[in-house]
């Protein structure tokens, strides 16, 4: 293997005007939000002096965007696209906008907070459920490991770098300029979303898969409960969710293990993202892999692993390495996970499958720290730890086992002519194949965390 197809596969962004909209609208999306969020959480814990409130706020967001996601993926089955995703853009221009008002008024209300940080998780649920619909019809069916790549890699770099850049103008400015900039980065995110072509859903009338769609959310869930590719998916992601990296445990392990304080803690929640960083810049080696499903398995294994040995670390230096390999394989599992959902999935379901598996990540977000909590207070903050490697491990080996079909899966290799990027601007200049609609069963696809389109 040549060194240069180590590196990130740009290929989508070459090759297709509309993934490169959206693949700059991200990128701006990003910063504002991951400034958005660290003055929230300061906002929030002046306002009630309580680490409550902001526990409040940050539940709030996950079950909005829950429902935002549900509906949104009826939607996105149900009407164009497009004007699904511009609306849902345009509304969280909106909450930012409200919380800056809010925080210029010499008393800004708490109530205000929390009702424009649920209006801002409706529409993120709905936007994120959206853009990753419409994905697989921007690149040709080869690019969709690629494009989950790309997307994967804006999203660790904005979560490094956006909150801090987020704590100095908090710092400098205090949060309503924050929230005003957010507003700011959200509106023109939405503008550069006009550029996508309309992205009508497509009616697929003779898909095997059958066409008993009701256009009910459980239509999607019985396509993925039968198909041996996406149902794997599931399954695994539910319990990767459940029982994945205990973020919870970081406080914790720093005051009676590792000593370091504040640095320490920060450091611990960086190392994740530095593996994934690592990861997604060298992904070309994974965006062609022969066997994407065994290799999604020997990721889920790993990540397993990882978390097993940070349970075990008996020093800040080995667990920052284990977290850092934990974070490394989990993109390699997104990645893989993006695109043998998106392959495997028709097009009239896609919007609907998308929403079950994010709301299944959301879902498991809140009951995992739950979980590992408990489990803690039963053992230790570190055997917490090991019982939630020890689970995810197993659960790689036993879907290995039962679900051959995502051990077998398979992506479409790389097309032998590149189309070019010289069409009008209304046109969809990559000309990818009808990705959804073909969906055959000795055909699976990788799995992954799905990385969200638009954070």
């Amino acid at each position: 293997m040549r060194a240069g197809d180590l590196l990130v596969d740009i290929g989508p962004l070459r090759t297709s005007r509309d993934f490169r909209a959206i693949f700059i609208a991200r990128i701006v999306s990003l910063f504002g939000l991951g400034m958005a969020m660290v003055a929230l959480s300061k906002q929030v814990y002046d306002l009630t002096g309580s680490t409550f409130g902001v526990a409040v706020s940050s539940m709030i967001m996950s079950v909005t965007v829950l429902a935002g996601s549900l509906w949104g993926g009826w939607a996105a089955d149900r009407m164009d696209r497009r004007k699904l995703i511009l609306w849902a853009r345009g509304s969280a221009a909106l909450a930012f906008a409200g919380l800056a008002v809010n925080a210029f008024t010499p008393d800004p209300q708490l109530w205000a907070v929390y009702l424009c940080v649920a209006w801002d998780g409706l529409a993120t649920g709905v936007s994120v459920t959206a853009l990753m619909a419409v994905a697989p019809t921007l690149v040709r069916p080869d690019q969709l490991p690629a494009a989950g790549a790309l997307i994967s890699l804006t999203g660790e770099i904005g979560s490094v770098a956006a909150p801090f850049l987020g704590g100095v103008l908090l710092a400098l400015a205090g949060p309503a300029p924050v929230f005003a900039l957010t507003a700011a980065t959200t509106a023109v995110t939405t503008l550069l979303l006009l550029r996508l072509r309309p992205l009508p859903p497509v009616v697929d009338e003779d898909d095997e898969d059958g066409a008993e769609d009701s256009g009910s959310p459980l239509a999607a869930f019985r396509f993925a409960v039968r198909n041996r590719v996406v149902g794997g998916l599931l399954a695994l992601g539910g319990i990767n969710a459940l029982f994945n990296m205990p973020m919870v445990l970081f406080p914790e392990m720093v005051d009676k293990r590792f000593g370091g304080g504040d640095v320490m803690l920060g450091l611990l929640y960086t190392a994740p993202a530095v593996g994934a960083i690592l990861v997604s810049a060298t992904s070309g080696w994974i965006t062609r892999a022969a066997r994407p499903g065994r290799l999604l398995l020997v990721a889920a294994f790993t990540g397993g692993l990882a978390v097993i040995g940070f349970g075990l670390s008996g020093s800040a230096a080995v667990a920052f390495a284990m977290l850092a390999v934990g974070g490394a394989a989990g993109t390699v599992y997104e990645i893989l996970e993006y695109a043998l959902v998106q392959h495997n999935t028709p097009d009239r379901l896609r919007g609907r499958t998308v929403s079950v598996l994010t709301s299944q990540g959301t879902t498991g977000d809140i009951v995992g720290d739950v979980e590992v909590a408990l489990v803690a207070k039963w053992f230790s903050p570190a055997g917490a730890a090991v019982v939630n490697g020890v689970v995810c491990a197993a659960a790689a080996v036993v879907v290995a086992v039962t679900v051959p079909g995502l051990r077998k899966a398979t992506l479409p290799r790389e097309e032998e002519e590149e189309p070019g990027d010289d069409g009008p601007p209304g046109e969809d200049t990559a000309a990818p194949a009808p990705v959804g609609a073909v969906v055959s069963p000795a055909k699976p696809a990788p799995a992954g965390g799905a990385p969200s389109a638009i954070g």
